[in-house]
């Protein structure tokens, strides 16, 4: 959202606490300025306060949730009604400083949540072409987060459980939207990304039902590839030819390439660190290979590893979010090419040691020195501006 990571920003978390400041740029504001009209579906994470909401962060409006989706369990929880406690709700802001709650987020509302989604991005398209209007849609899906509730018409659509009827319910209603643009006229005139956040879910859906890890280890929380490495498309008729690759990209990079992609590459801040490479040529496919080598690894704050072209170094690994964050008594070192089960941490005959020393040591110390100039921390005031510590 920002182009910058996490613990840059202190959005860490997807508990309480967690929030951007109004410093903060996101690519929402930066296409509002440019006059897009922007809307976002869902999830947020991003903050839950007044200030920090999507509406105060360049979108013009928002439907969605303030916490995640687990919530939609709580009323039918009969320890919780016996707490008298409010339920969580599907909220609704319509501008900076306005939300209010819209209904209960029980299972079914969950269950059926993204039809109105759907419902609402697309008069949200037909409305910005009938004012001639670019605009952005961030649409997360509810899929396929904990609780996995298929809509009807998807039960038992699959032969793999709820979770598989779940990814189908997300295809079709993926369709619907790229239908939509179809209807429209829109679409060699939109980009669209369809990507994850993370990798499969071995956390909190039941054993049986996780669906295939392919041949990675590991899933949503853990250090290991299952959660690291997600799906990632994009396309934009005539500008970007269909093609696969298996570079590497990270999520801070959407910010300054699709920025370069529609023509505003002076749009990309320069008065902070933006972590996030510009890719518009590895997409557009004017080059080859992606812009980036590597990326750090954090668990909340704590500096857990690094991704390095086809290697890995681990200080700490984690398991999934049930499993406690372990320190490596000695870094682990992944060759991913020849071990892409990441079961043997260093390869004997050669050890790869060079990867610790002359890779991740010196990235490590620039990233850290980077962050104490330019980051925000957990927790800190809607008003903070690391660039104005003594003030604050």
């Amino acid at each position: 959202m920002t182009g910058r990571h996490p613990v840059r920003t202190g959005c860490i978390t997807a508990l309480p606490g967690s929030g951007l400041v109004a410093w903060e740029v996101t690519i929402a504001d930066k296409l509002k300025e440019l006059g897009y009209s922007n809307a976002c579906y869902g999830k947020w994470h991003c903050g839950e306060d007044v200030g920090r909401l999507p509406t105060d962060k360049g979108f013009d409006y928002w439907y969605g949730l303030h916490g995640t989706w687990d919530v939609a369990l709580w009323p039918e929880d009969k320890w919780f009604k016996e707490e008298n406690l409010e339920p969580d709700h599907m909220v609704e802001s319509k501008g900076k400083g306005d939300v209010r709650n819209v209904k209960v987020l029980d299972k079914e509302v969950r269950r059926n949540i993204d039809l109105e989604f759907m419902e609402k991005a697309g008069r949200w398209m037909e409305d910005s072409k009938a004012k001639d209007q670019p605009f952005f849609i961030y649409f997360n899906h509810s899929n396929v987060h904990f609780p996995v509730l298929p809509r009807a018409e998807y039960q038992d659509s699959s032969n793999g459980g709820a979770v598989a009827d779940c990814i189908q319910m997300v295809d079709g209603d993926f369709k619907i939207l790229l239908d939509k643009l179809d209807e429209l006229g829109l679409r060699d005139n939109t980009i669209v990304i369809f990507a994850g956040d993370n990798g499969r879910d071995t956390s909190f859906h039941a054993p049986g039902n996780r669906n295939a890890p392919g041949p990675w280890r590991g899933g949503y929380f853990s250090t290991y590839e299952g959660n690291n490495r997600t799906a990632g498309m994009i396309r934009w008729p005539g500008k970007i030819e269909p093609r696969k690759s298996d570079e590497m990209m990270h999520i801070t990079d959407w910010f300054p390439t699709l920025l370069n992609m529609i023509g505003h590459k002076e749009s990309v801040p320069t008065d902070r660190v933006i972590d996030g490479f510009d890719q518009s040529a590895f997409v557009t496919g004017r080059q080859e290979h992606s812009n980036r080598d590597y990326f750090p690894m954090f668990f909340d704050s704590l500096h857990v590893g690094m991704r390095y072209k086809n290697f890995k170094v681990l200080t700490h690994k984690i398991e999934d979010g049930a499993a406690p964050i372990q320190q490596l008594a000695v870094p682990h070192i992944y060759n991913l090419t020849v071990n892409p089960d990441e079961d043997t941490p260093y390869n004997y005959e050669v050890g790869h040691t060079w990867v610790l020393y002359k890779v991740f040591g010196p990235k490590t110390r620039e990233l850290q020195a980077s962050l104490k100039k330019d980051s925000v921390p957990f927790g800190a005031a809607l008003d903070f501006n690391p660039y104005h510590k003594a003030k604050n």
